[in-house]
């Protein structure tokens, strides 16, 4: 460990969740950020500029000019210093300064800096979550004006970084509303409205293949007794677990999707006979949990050509009548 390396601060773990929180650690250097860094070499005459970030173990480069971004322990960090003190380090000559008389920017092992001033950055909260700064392997002072000019790009950048903190956070957003409009809120599984999407989508390419997909049609068996016996809690739990059986017993990529109350709907494509009835056999075994029960299953391969709510209607048909007979026939 180097005896010059910065001290951490004492929100240091608030800190680095606030540059996680930012989404830009990990990601392709930033054109935006590229940008300030060529600004900033240019106004301050220096060799190269870097926008830093510092988490709990790194030093991250997310734009530089002048070298290849890359990647460095926290404590060979320059940049740590700036955020450690949270302020403008402007040090014409490292070597004669004792934070960084043994910096292996410095002394020649990773590079060979003589000027360096890093100008901290922010996120919303205040949190300094890295640096910006500019690098010369020249003994220089940087005018008022050019420090002054360095701080506004670093206004700048924070502002990119912002921005890109509530670019990433609308897409969650936008994936969370995706996923509501499009998931059972209980269960997880898809909903009705992307059960018809995709075996609409099965069905045209059945009349290509000749191959139809084949709908399993499930309802819960005394399902009405576990809500009046042991409660909607325990309705939920079941309703639940069946979803997480169904998914386990197919296919990644075959579809599984609640229709509504105790009724779910599995659609496999590409089974020949003998499949559909291995399918058929595993979803007719019991589902088990603390209120352990059994499914009619009604299978059903649709001609082609079909609908998606034809195919549909015939699988409740065939699972309903499977029900009344008090068992589940392929």
């Amino acid at each position: 460990m180097h005896s010059s390396r910065a001290p951490i601060p004492l929100d240091d773990d608030a800190r680095v969740a606030a540059l996680h929180r930012l989404g830009v650690l990990d990601q392709p250097p930033d054109v935006d950020l590229e940008v300030l860094t060529r600004l900033a070499v240019y106004v301050s005459g220096a060799g190269a500029s870097v926008v830093n970030l510092i988490d709990a173990h790194r030093q991250w480069q997310a734009a530089a000019t002048g070298l290849v971004p890359t990647e460095s322990p926290r404590e060979d960090s320059m940049c740590a210093h700036t955020v450690a003190e949270d302020a403008v380090v402007h040090v014409p000559d490292a070597l004669g300064d004792a934070r960084f008389f043994d910096n292996p920017y410095v002394t020649g092992r990773l590079g060979q800096v003589r000027m360096y001033v890093g100008i901290p950055l922010h996120d919303s909260e205040g949190y300094a979550v890295g640096s910006l700064c500019v690098v010369d392997n020249r003994v220089r002072v940087l005018s008022p004006e050019q420090l002054a000019a360095l701080c506004d790009l670093a206004g700048q950048a924070e502002l990119v970084l912002e921005l890109r903190r509530q670019h990433g956070a609308l897409l969650d957003v936008l994936a969370e509303v995706d996923h509501m409009a499009n998931h059972d809120p209980l269960t997880g599984l898809v909903n009705r409205r992307v059960l018809v999407d995709r075996l609409d989508l099965a069905l045209s390419r059945a009349q290509r293949t000749g191959v139809a997909p084949t709908l399993f049609f499930c309802d819960i068996d005394q399902f009405k007794r576990v809500n009046d016996e042991h409660g909607h809690d325990a309705g939920d739990e079941v309703l639940v677990a069946v979803a997480r059986h169904l998914r386990s017993l197919v296919r990644p990529h075959d579809t599984v999707a609640r229709l509504g109350g105790d009724e779910f709907v599995v659609v496999c494509e590409d089974l020949d006979a003998a499949g559909r009835e291995a399918v058929a056999g595993r979803l007719r075994g019991g589902v088990p949990g603390r209120h352990p029960v059994r499914l009619s299953v009604g299978a059903w391969t649709p001609p082609v050509p079909s609908t998606a709510s034809e195919a549909l209607r015939a699988a409740d048909e065939r699972m309903y009548a499977d029900k009344q007979r008090g068992r589940s026939t392929p």
